[in-house]
Order: C-alpha cells, then structure tokens, then sequence
C-alpha cells in the first residue's frame, strides 16, 4: 500500500473530489512561497510545458518515489489530516 492509496484510486466521487479542491485551495492560500514553487517544480516534471491539473499531477507524483519525495511536506501533512492520503510504513520519508 502506498502513501497516496485514496488519491490513486480513480474512483472518486464528487464530494472527494470538491473536498480534495477544497483543501488544495486552502494551502494554497497559506503555504510558504518556497513549497509553492517546489509543487510548481514537480508540475514541469510531470507535464512539461503543458497544463496538468493538481489530481493528475498529485496522482503522478505519488505513482513514482523520486517525485513523492519531492512533494512539500505541508501539503501532504494537510491532506493526511482532512483524509485524503492513507499513511503506510511504505511512506517515503521526505514527504511525511
């Protein structure tokens, strides 16, 4: 079981998906700059020069170690708290 078991699964209803929006939105209104950016680095990884929305590139992150690690600790810390990530002994350290 990974990390991000809840987010991998593609079967999410519209209330998950409006209480994942819900809560990306309000790190986004309070995360520091430097964790902004290193989301933003990861987006151009994952879809470069291209327009990837937060479930894909979050998805893509996950499904691959050296981009989950990469993840910023306060949005994975935020996500676990409101339930959106299941927590394993297979979490990689860098992004808990």
């Amino acid at each position: 079981m990974s990390l991000a078991t809840t987010l991998l699964s593609h079967s999410w209803g519209e209330e998950q998906r409006f209480k994942f929006h819900a809560t990306f939105n309000a790190w986004m209104t309070t995360c520091p700059e430097e964790d902004y950016l290193r989301l933003m680095h990861l987006r151009e990884q994952v879809a470069p020069g291209q327009v990837c929305s937060i479930v894909t590139l979050l998805r893509s992150c996950f499904a691959d170690p050296a981009l989950s690690a990469g993840l910023p600790a306060s949005l994975v810390q935020l996500m676990q708290e409101r339930n959106l990530l299941q927590v394993s002994s297979a979490a990689p350290s860098g992004a808990v």
